[in-house]
């Protein structure tokens, strides 16, 4: 299973880490794997889609957070996929669009984006 860290997620749908990390503290969203603290999360390929979907929603259409994430939920999951109507109007969504461009990004990305070092750093020689 794909999984990608805050950084990379957030490079992928133009956010800052702080408002992934925000969103991700503050919201319960689907396939994000947070094992415990100091460790950190891993967003899944359908989490990463599902984020994307909110954070456009919250900075084209000026939908709250919390409203992004609930409408993201029912344009996900509902029966008719990418459609969603309320008693005014009726939103559609090209998810299969949205998925495309995102995998654009998300491959752009992981060409640039350099692996973070892990463990302790190399010890110095002293001259």
């Amino acid at each position: 299973m794909r999984s990608y860290d805050v950084a990379i997620a957030s490079l992928a749908i133009h956010a800052t880490n702080k408002w992934t990390d925000n969103l991700l503290t503050q919201q319960t969203i689907p396939d994000v794997i947070s094992a415990r603290r100091g460790i950190a999360r891993r967003i899944t390929h359908a989490a990463l889609i599902r984020i994307a979907l909110i954070r456009q929603l919250h900075t084209h259409l000026g939908v709250s957070v919390a409203d992004s994430v609930r409408i993201a939920a029912h344009l996900l999951e509902s029966e008719a996929p990418g459609v969603y109507e309320s008693e005014q109007f009726t939103l559609t969504v090209d998810i299969q669009k949205l998925e495309r461009d995102l995998d654009e990004r998300l491959a752009n990305v992981l060409e640039s984006a350099p692996a973070p070092r892990r463990g302790r750093p190399p010890n110095r020689a002293r001259t």
